[in-house]
């Protein structure tokens, strides 16, 4: 019993030495007492011999136990290690940038939230820097993704070797970053930062032996000026990189109470935009437009109004972009030639003239395929003669290289309607489009227009040249923005065909022209 207790303590304590000592000292002593069974012919021994086969039989039970335990503990440990891996890998996609192996958004928001709690605590100041890098989209483009990639991840280097060890930097998405800047007493602090930061494109980057001179839009908002928490700070620092590209790019720009009441508007516009048809907010002015030589009115430019319920008159200076930006533009745009023409026919009842409207569209309207096909729907349920409408349309526009664009141009040309180009001599204009493209009518830019006055040679040089341009290619001329006797003088005197401005009539309402027309020579 005593070996039978030692055998098995050894098996449990020493492993496989342990194991193979007891084996050796149990067979031992089994084969002696089979010996004595032997040589005695006797029973007696028999328990004792049983006792050393049950010591085996519990040896290699112990021994089988012992070795699944072991496979067991090292599965376990592969299995940990396992998570350790899939726990960092899982860490480094949740919390980091594969391309530029910087920090991601998550995590950024997670340590300005503690910087945040740490300047409340100390009383101190903490900036939050979006920085965007300009016309990034073009490197895409023209020398592919891969070259991109480059630039960013030189980007991001250039970034952190500009920063405090104190700070932090991620990347927002895109061409975007984002910069922490804590512990600072002052706005000077801050600034010197954000001033050093702009010269991180002082010296090109070189990828592929390919030189890229770079620029940035960056944007700071202040903590606890600009918000006290992490997401007002990041929309606020955007908002202010947004303003920064608004106002030519390549500079910094702060977060102030004006661009955030400016950018509030805005937003309120831009929602208010989706609702102006139906609540009948647009509505639209004519100005009428003059023959030069009988001062009789022959057509009207229809120009977009909008009366906004919360903020009154909204300029179209503001709106038309928004529009354009967020597609409206198009529906809205469908409607003002519906309108127009539908107002056309009455005016035409009212003074039985042959007049016409002009009507503008934007390059967002000329991107529609089908565009000529649902003008000349238009004109169909109008039941309105093609000849009665002219469609206006940007120097930029007109000269544009995109094929589609053109081809829209002449699909609209094709269907009978002619066209004016706005604002000529403003852009890059080209006689060779002026050659080839059938346009009917040049709008002098009102700029031109003003330099009348001033007794500008160069702009009355400008202004004759157009004209005479403008006649040799059988293309009529008007004049826009005139405001004064001597401007109307000067571009009767020298062949201009139509006059559009204050000097004759401001832009009104349809009742307010229909007074006009039927007392109109």
């Amino acid at each position: 019993q005593l070996q039978m207790l030692l055998s098995i303590y050894m098996v449990l304590k020493e492993d496989k030495a342990g194991f193979i000592a007891a084996v050796l000292i149990n067979v031992s002593t089994f084969l002696t007492s089979l010996s004595q069974i032997f040589h005695s012919r006797s029973i007696v021994p028999l328990p004792g011999t049983m006792s050393y086969l049950v010591t085996f039989l519990i040896m290699a039970l112990i021994g089988i136990y012992k070795k699944k335990t072991a496979e067991n503990i090292e599965e376990i440990n592969n299995q940990r290690n396992s998570l350790e891996i899939s726990e960092k890998k899982l860490y480094r996609m949740a919390y980091y940038d594969s391309l530029t192996d910087l920090h991601n958004k998550d995590w950024f928001v997670e340590q300005l939230n503690q910087s945040i709690h740490r300047a409340k605590r100390n009383a101190t100041m903490l900036g939050v820097i979006f920085f965007d890098l300009d016309s990034f989209k073009s490197i895409n483009d023209t020398m592919g993704h891969p070259t991109g990639d480059s630039v960013l991840r030189m980007t991001a280097t250039r970034l952190s070797s500009f920063l405090r060890e104190e700070d932090t930097i991620a990347r927002f998405g895109g061409d975007e970053f984002l910069i922490n800047v804590s512990e600072i007493n002052n706005l000077e602090d801050l600034k010197r930062i954000t001033d050093r930061i702009m010269h991180v494109f002082d010296d090109c980057i070189t990828v592929r032996d390919i030189e890229y001179y770079l620029t940035a839009s960056v944007g700071v908002a202040v903590y606890p000026i600009d918000g006290e928490d992490s997401e007002t700070l990041i929309k606020n620092a955007d908002i202010a990189m947004y303003r920064a590209k608004v106002e030519g790019k390549n500079q910094c720009v702060y977060c102030s109470q004006t661009i955030k009441d400016e950018t509030i508007i805005k937003m309120k516009l831009s929602n208010s935009l989706y609702r102006a048809l139906d609540r009948n907010e647009l509505y639209l002015h004519y100005q009428p437009l003059i023959k030069t030589d009988t001062q009789e009115i022959v057509g009207f430019e229809a120009l977009l109004r909008w009366n906004n319920q919360e903020y009154g008159m909204v300029s179209p200076d503001v709106f038309i972009p928004m529009a354009e930006q967020t597609g409206l533009i198009r529906p809205i745009g469908l409607w003002v030639i519906k309108t127009a023409c539908e107002q056309l026919k009455a005016f035409r009842n009212s003074c039985d003239k042959d007049i016409f409207v002009s009507i503008n569209l934007s390059i967002e309207q000329l991107k529609d395929n089908n565009i000529a096909e649902k003008i000349s729907k238009i004109l169909r349920d109008t039941e309105m003669d093609v000849k009665n409408i002219q469609i206006e349309i940007t120097e930029s526009i007109a000269f544009n290289e995109d094929h589609h664009i053109l081809q829209r141009l002449k699909d609209i040309r094709n269907l009978g309607i002619s066209v004016s180009i706005d604002d000529f001599g403003k852009g890059y204009s080209s006689f060779n489009r002026l050659r080839t493209f059938p346009i009917d009518l040049l709008k002098i830019d009102m700029d031109f227009v003003r330099g009348i006055n001033s007794e500008s040679q160069k702009d009355r040089a400008i202004i004759k040249s157009i004209i005479q341009i403008a006649k040799n290619l059988s293309i009529k001329v008007l004049a826009e923005g005139v405001e004064t006797e001597e401007q109307y003088k000067y571009l009767k005197d020298n062949g201009c065909d139509i006059i559009q401005g204050y000097y004759f009539y401001k832009p009104m309402p349809a009742r307010e022209i229909e007074k006009i027309i039927r007392i109109d020579p």
